[in-house]
């Protein structure tokens, strides 16, 4: 996606700030993002100046303090949240697995609640972490409900050509029939997902519900955890009307 407007380049440094492992540096910022670097210098003071960001003192740029008055916000009054919880708790206790609430945002899939295992060979993933939407059961099942013109417009922003699209397209068809996607060492190696759709009454996509365990564990449950799975998703989504 082309940003052009001084705002747009602003928040994209932003959101590249909060999805970095580590500080960033003004020059990292603007090679990944192609912004000028005087540009880049420019939005960075206003956002130290908003406290939006900060200097780690060697002239490397993290999220600043004023990002986690607007995390505690999203935590507290955020619908789906605290619709879901719940059912993440209950998804959690029943399985013994990890599982989370996955929302699409800006081509990514973010994770905005986990709930982790409590066994000691688990699923790391944390809350706040994002991946592309690209692999993964999360992403299948948020593309394929998509409105068609916004998950195309997503895979053209991670390179896909337009066969590749075609094959995305064809697969969604199954995971909308089933209303599941599975998937085994996408993202990271040794480790199975299932992802179910949160849809409201009106079949409008809010999310989705996915947990993560073991594929050795998994793949000797995988049906009852994913029925577990689809389950929570339709008792979310119900909770919506």
């Amino acid at each position: 996606m082309n940003y052009t407007s001084p705002t747009d380049r602003l928040l994209q440094i932003l959101v590249a700030l909060g999805q970095a492992d580590d500080a960033v540096a003004a020059k990292e910022l603007s090679l990944q993002l192609a912004q000028p670097l005087s540009s880049t210098y420019r939005h960075l003071k206003t956002l130290l100046r908003w406290g939006l960001a900060e200097d780690n003192g060697y002239g490397r740029y993290l999220p600043g303090p004023a990002c986690l008055q607007l995390a505690k916000k999203f935590d507290r009054q955020a619908l789906l949240v605290s619709l879901a919880m719940p059912e993440l708790k209950r998804l959690a206790e029943l399985s013994r697995e990890s599982v989370a609430l996955m929302v699409p945002s800006n081509g990514q899939a973010i994770c905005i609640e986990m709930i982790d295992s409590p066994q000691p060979l688990r699923c790391c993933y944390q809350k706040g972490l994002a991946q592309p939407l690209l692999v993964g059961a999360s992403a299948r099942v948020l593309l394929a409900h998509m409105e068609p013109e916004r998950s195309e417009a997503f895979l053209r922003e991670q390179g896909v050509d337009a066969e590749g699209i075609a094959q995305y397209a064809h697969s969604f068809v199954a995971i909308r029939e089933q209303g599941f996607a599975v998937s085994v060492s996408e993202i990271d190696d040794g480790v199975w997902g299932v992802s179910a759709p949160v849809l409201d009454s009106r079949n409008r996509l809010h999310g989705a519900i996915s947990l993560m365990a073991p594929a050795f564990r998994a793949q000797k449950s995988s049906e009852r955890l994913t029925h577990w799975t689809c389950d929570v998703a339709l008792r979310v989504g119900a909770r919506l009307d």
